[in-house]
Parts: C-alpha cells; sequence; structure tokens
C-alpha cells in the first residue's frame, strides 16, 4: 500500500507541475500578444491621422486586424497596405487586414 501512495503522490506531482508550466506559458503568450497590439496600436495611430477611420481593432485570438471607414474613403488599399507592413514591424506577419466599407450600418468587405 505505501509504494501505491508514493506512486500516486509522484504522478500528482507531475501533473500539478504540468498544470502551472502551462498556465506560466498561456500567461507569458497572452502577455505578448498583448503588448504586440499596443505596440501596433500605438504607432498606426500616428499614420491614420492620413485617413478617416471609424473604428479600427486588433483581435490577437483570430489574428486579425479589422478597419472600419467611410464608403468616401477612397485610399483603402494604401490604409490596408500601411497598416500590414506596421503588422509586419511588430511580430505580426501572420494577421489579415480587413477594411471595410460602412454606409448607413451596412458594412460591404474590401
Amino acid at each position: 500500500m505505501n509504494k501505491l501512495t508514493k506512486r500516486v503522490f509522484i504522478w500528482l506531482s507531475v501533473l500539478v507541475a504540468l498544470f502551472i508550466l502551462y498556465v506560466a506559458f498561456d500567461y507569458l503568450d497572452n502577455q505578448k500578444k498583448a503588448e504586440q497590439s499596443r505596440a501596433f496600436m500605438e504607432e498606426s495611430n500616428e499614420v491614420l491621422n492620413d485617413y478617416y477611420i471609424i473604428a479600427l481593432g486588433v483581435n490577437p485570438h483570430n489574428k486579425t486586424i479589422k478597419v472600419h471607414v467611410p464608403l468616401k474613403e477612397e485610399k483603402r488599399n494604401e490604409l490596408a497596405y500601411s497598416l500590414a507592413l506596421i503588422a509586419e514591424k511588430h511580430g505580426m506577419e501572420d494577421y489579415e487586414v480587413i477594411v471595410k466599407a460602412v454606409r448607413k450600418g451596412n458594412s460591404i468587405e474590401i
């Protein structure tokens, strides 16, 4: 019986250690994503003064950058390219930039 309790205790200790490692790595990954998003938003604010933008959002879980602009904004492709360059600069190469033109509540994806 004594050997069995030692084995159970060892296995439980290993499982707890693995769980702690998982939580630590998950926390560090979330911190990295938050820092990337913050740096992206700070730098994109400087560039976005040239464009009329309704909303800008970064979703690190879906790896998307969504931008809503009015229909009258004509430089949508240039805006998407600028944001993609900023994203690459901050290590967000696999993020997709989505620019949507909004008309009275309806959006048109470009």
